[in-house]
């Protein structure tokens, strides 16, 4: 059982037909939607998730974060701790570089929050003296002319909670929005800086349910059961018109051409906003309606999905039914899965390979570790220092073990065969794969890493006695925001198994290692 009572979309005023013609158009797009929920007049008519994630799963988020590091400033505000006027160079002097321009001067608080601070650039914003890069960065316009979406400005807007209360955003908020509304874990990624800030523009991760609640807390202009938490930041100064993105220098057409607020942008809905995350983590604000919608997703597609919602579901919506009905029915729920490796079996191969092991054909080499094999976008500070030296593998009925040698133990990774995601933990972290036979020697495994947005898909080719690899991500995309670089290697046969001592190890006691 989640917070939000259930209902019907008919017990709110909306069709049915118009969930469903919208899935029917996601799937016809071919958007990848992992997690969605509707909520109106603080009920949820729907809830659709896409296997293998799950509603529990924490989410990358991306800049629906900056939405979240906003509120810190508002509650800030609220309590007389800043003021939005408030100029950046006098919170951090030490940063400052020579002889600062007079447009750094004048930059305040409010242009960090409407993206307005005057840079024409964005800088990278994740090495240690990044505040001191943010400040020497030319402020080439006067602050509050020139629109330019800036990630590290968000994450300067941490560093001022951080230097302000001493706490760290997430910290601050606790108290504030996270206990209040009942929310669990915030996970956010820290910068490598001498106050290890909090990643506000883009690092944070929570469940559905979770971003739910706060979507709905924006919706409420602040307000949890009857309570005004944060009076009139939402309504009257994060939800509201800023800046002008329309013709702006980034060309944004559109819904990203509505104007932006504070840390949110503007939908074409008279009076709607949305927090707003890359690759589709949207916490859509319809206040005309009574209306939310959450989703978590992986796709560049992210128009196309905002299209989906103005064309099939907001005119499904009865503006008019402003109450829930007495006849409350049951919610719209469905468990849907995103498309599945499907193949044929491969038997007298997969028998050779059950005896097989495979090494690095070149001495020193190896392959990425787990955790940045599978990588997947969302993901900040995993190291390379971990390396896969062997591999062998079990073939069962409906499923591969993948026993993979990573600094030396051995781990075991299950991949189903039978058109379903298989789910192993290793180190604490859950991964869901899948694996097909693409041609007699070819062997390809899609790999998702259920905390993050998407994962990697691998083609192993068997050449004579020598393994290849090949390794693409699972999003469709140019890279970046947390993209992996991986390093492969060619493996050779080196033994069957017969003969050879073994001994349990690794993260499944009941799979057997070589000695």
């Amino acid at each position: 059982m989640g917070y939000f009572k259930n209902a019907s979309p008919e017990a709110v005023g909306i069709s049915s037909e118009g969930i469903i013609n919208f899935l029917k158009d996601v799937e016809r797009t071919g958007l990848e939607l992992h997690r969605m929920m509707i909520l109106r007049h603080g009920v949820c008519c729907a809830k659709i998730t896409w296997a293998p994630y799950d509603e529990n799963n924490m989410h990358p988020l991306y800049s629906f974060s900056k939405s979240l590091t906003a509120t810190a400033i508002g509650f800030a505000w609220q309590e007389g701790i800043l003021s939005l006027d408030e100029k950046i160079a006098d919170i951090f002097p030490e940063d400052l570089p020579e002889n600062p321009s007079e447009n750094l001067k004048a930059c305040t608080i409010h242009h960090l929050l409407c993206m307005s601070c005057g840079h024409e650039t964005e800088i990278g914003g994740l090495e240690a003296d990044w505040r001191k890069s943010f400040l020497a960065h030319p402020f080439l316009h006067e602050p509050g002319t020139f629109y330019k979406y800036n990630t590290a400005g968000t994450n300067m807007l941490s560093a001022i909670i951080r230097k302000k209360t001493g706490q760290q955003v997430t910290e601050y908020l606790r108290s504030r929005l996270f206990d209040p509304l009942g929310m669990g874990e915030v996970y956010c990624y820290r910068l490598p800086d001498d106050m290890e800030t909090e990643h506000g523009g883009g690092g944070m991760k929570m469940t559905l349910e979770d971003m739910a609640k706060f979507t709905q807390f924006m919706l409420q202009d602040g307000c949890w059961e009857g309570k005004q938490l944060l009076k009139g930041w939402y309504h009257a100064q994060a939800g509201v018109k800023q800046m002008e993105t329309d013709g702006d220098s980034e060309g944004h057409v559109k819904e990203w051409a509505n104007g932006y607020g504070y840390q949110c942008w503007m939908g074409s809905l008279p009076g709607s906003f949305r927090a707003d995350g890359a690759f589709g983590q949207f916490g859509l604000v319809y206040p005309s309606l009574d209306l939310c919608i959450i989703t978590s997703s992986a796709t560049e597609q992210t128009q196309t999905m905002i299209d989906a919602v103005n064309e099939y579901l907001l005119p499904a919506v009865d503006p008019l039914a402003d109450t829930v009905s007495e006849e409350r029915g049951e919610a719209f729920c469905r468990r849907f899965s995103i498309p599945v490796l499907t193949g044929c079996r491969n038997p007298l191969f997969e028998e050779k390979l059950n005896h097989s092991v495979y090494v690095p054909l070149r001495e020193g080499e190896s392959i990425s570790g787990i955790k940045r094999l599978v990588g997947g976008a969302g993901l900040l500070g995993v190291s390379d220092d971990d390396e896969i030296t062997g591999i062998r593998f079990s073939f069962e009925r409906d499923q591969v073990i993948l026993h993979l040698t990573e600094n030396g133990v051995e781990k075991d990774l299950t991949a189903g065969l039978d058109h379903r995601f298989a789910f192993t933990v290793i180190d604490d972290i859950c991964y869901a794969a899948a694996a097909r036979w693409r041609s007699l020697r070819k062997l390809e495994l899609e790999i998702r890493r259920m905390d993050a947005m998407s994962g990697v898909r691998l083609i192993l080719k068997f050449e004579e006695e020598q393994l290849q690899f090949e390794a693409d991500e699972t999003l469709m995309t140019d890279g970046g925001l947390g993209m992996l670089e991986k390093r492969l290697t060619v493996f050779r046969q080196v033994a069957d198994l017969d003969g050879i001592v073994i001994e349990k190890t690794g993260n499944n006691p009941g799979v057997e290692k070589e000695k």
